[in-house]
């Protein structure tokens, strides 16, 4: 099941008004792991900025 990134935003707010991932899981009725996963991905996103690749014209 897919969801949507209003969903995912939803969720991750109630994170940072300070609940745990456990109870979160439970209001919103998914399973924990998945919010840690989409926590993951948010916090990738904003500590590693890529940087751009080069080619070579060799």
């Amino acid at each position: 099941m897919s969801y949507s990134e209003h969903f995912r935003k939803k969720v991750l707010a109630k994170l940072e008004e300070g609940y745990s991932i456990r109870v979160v899981a439970a209001q919103f009725e998914i399973d924990k792991n998945t919010i840690v996963e989409w926590k993951k991905r948010i916090e990738i996103k904003r500590t590693r900025p890529r940087k751009p690749s080069k080619i070579d014209d060799d």
